[in-house]
């Protein structure tokens, strides 16, 4: 082995340093996180560009008789055919849309938007890979279905093709606009557009590495959020400041770690003046080691996804904001880093929390429901809100329950219930009913202490986790929590949702509250 002299190390050294310090230096000029989104709306994109059509197999087949390159086993395999035409490339991607076996209208139409949602995130993956910047797209439809269709459309262009690239500092950013008609008519809408953006800030927010996204970030970007929307800004940074508020559960989980833990709340008061607000309430656990219940490998690399709770709240408020609705609503989110060390929380610790009931650490691991208990107590009284809607990657047992494809709904109001799972299927993020049953509340009992964080055993994990959390709302309040801890973070893209974090639960949340002005 040749040994490098001193002078040669030092050199190597500094060049390290040097080139590390270049990638540093890149992270923040390429633009993460990105509060406008990636793709551009163009309905102005000339002729040139690439074309793409989405086209039900029949109305395709029909079109293409004469054409000599038209091989019909070849695109109902590939389901797309391509043309050219003096250079410029067009495709036709075709809609598998649903035939009549016997299912209702509502099922049909249901099926029939998912048909157009998923060509239309393919077409756009496709594009993307062969590094198309401008498109136009081209939807045929029934004309009943225009608006639902145009919409899904829509969604799928502004957000199949998102990618999170941060640490590739030398490859230019691909950004895209597209034009979009459907049955021929320029098609756009505002509301669908302001939900992608948001959804594209919680993707990048939940996709960044945890010593980049701490809590101090998370602070700074939801300060930033309220500069540029008008919304009021408060927040109680430090552990010294939250315990002034009693908020014990919050400052315990992140008295381990190096990032000061804090409380950050987003108001956005255009309703009525006597109105009560909604309150959205964010858990954010910027890395969860598990604390001293160390996670194992396999299951603590990607931890900075624990706090896709808040940056599902984040996005929200910004959507909410940009699109001026009118109604009182506050986002509340809860910052802390889970960390292990010699200063951190430990098993069977005794906690007293701000609603004045104490609690018994069962695992340290299950550290978001006392961010989130502190945090609903602390909204509840702050605020005193009619509707509270928590929002947390919490429980592996829901991931379980029902992979990622849907989140777990646990509510104390079936109409809560009800609106919320409408507004989730309007936006393709699906949300089920779990339950909260009277033996989940009795196994969280404590022996030393008024509650145990955990349940007994590993079994009805999510409804157990979900019975602590109801333990901190008051009777007079309605209350929804969302276990999103399936569909925060896929392994591989699928429809509008890419592989990493999908940023689950901004587009339901604005939906709802949306919902609510009208």
């Amino acid at each position: 082995m040749t040994l490098l002299s001193p002078k040669l190390l030092s050199i190597r050294r500094a060049a390290v340093i040097a080139v590390r310090g270049l990638r540093c230096a890149s992270q923040y000029p390429r633009g993460y996180p990105r509060f406008e989104g990636i793709t551009a709306i163009d309905q102005n994109i000339d002729q040139d560009h690439d074309e793409v059509h989405l086209v039900p197999a029949d109305v395709l087949s029909a079109r293409m008789t004469s054409n000599p390159y038209y091989h019909a086993a070849d695109v109902e395999s590939e389901k797309v055919f391509r043309e050219y035409d003096n250079g410029k490339r067009i495709f036709h991607f075709v809609v598998d849309t649903p035939k009549d076996a016997g299912f209702s209208q509502s099922k049909k139409d249901g099926l029939f938007l998912d048909a157009y949602r998923n060509t239309a995130c393919s077409a756009i993956r496709q594009l993307r890979a062969l590094k198309a910047t401008s498109l136009s797209l081209h939807v045929e439809c029934e004309p009943d279905l225009a608006s639902g269709t145009g919409k899904a459309v829509l969604q799928s262009a502004l957000l199949a093709g998102y990618t999170f690239d941060n640490g590739i500092c030398f490859d230019p950013l691909l950004k895209q606009s597209i034009s979009l008609k459907v049955n021929g008519k320029p098609f756009t809408d505002a509301e669908t557009a302001e939900l992608c953006k948001a959804t594209i800030l919680a993707r990048d927010l939940v996709n960044e590495r945890a010593d980049i996204a701490n809590p101090k970030m998370l602070h700074d970007v939801a300060e930033e959020i309220a500069a540029n929307t008008g919304m009021t800004f408060k927040s109680i940074v430090g552990i010294p400041a939250l315990d002034h508020e009693d908020l014990h559960l919050i400052s315990a989980v992140g008295q381990g770690s190096r990032f000061e833990p804090r409380l950050v709340c987003l108001e956005h008061m255009k309703g009525k003046p006597d109105q009560q607000p909604i309150v959205l309430v964010g858990k954010g656990i910027t890395f969860d080691t598990g604390g001293l219940n160390l996670k194992p490998t396999k299951f603590i690399e990607n931890m900075h996804f624990d706090m896709g709770g808040s940056a599902a709240v984040l996005g929200a408020m910004q959507a909410i904001a940009k699109l001026n609705i009118p109604v009182n609503v506050v986002g509340v989110v809860a910052l802390a880093e889970n960390a292990v060390g010699s200063g951190a929380y430990k098993p069977m610790a005794v906690i007293k929390s701000r609603s004045g009931k104490t609690v018994e650490v069962g695992n340290t691991d299950a550290e978001g429901r006392l961010v989130l208990a502190d945090a609903l107590t602390y909204a509840q009284e702050t605020y005193e809100p009619h509707t509270v809607i928590d929002v947390a990657t919490l429980t592996g047992a829901c991931i379980v329950a029902l992979g990622p494809y849907a989140a777990g709904i646990f509510t104390n109001d079936s109409q809560l219930s009800d609106r919320l799972i409408s507004a989730g299927q309007t936006v393709y993020e699906r949300l089920w009913p779990l339950p909260i049953l009277p033996e989940h509340r009795e196994e969280m009992k404590g022996t030393i202490a008024d509650i145990n964080s955990t349940g007994p055993s590993r079994y009805g994990g999510a409804s157990t986790a979900a019975a602590f959390l109801e333990m901190f709302i008051k009777d007079s309040v309605h209350w929804a929590h969302l276990d999103i801890a399936g569909p925060s973070d896929y392994a591989k893209a699928a429809g509008p949702f890419p592989q990493g974090g999908t940023g689950f639960g901004v587009q339901v949340l604005a939906r709802y509250v949306a919902s609510c002005a009208a």
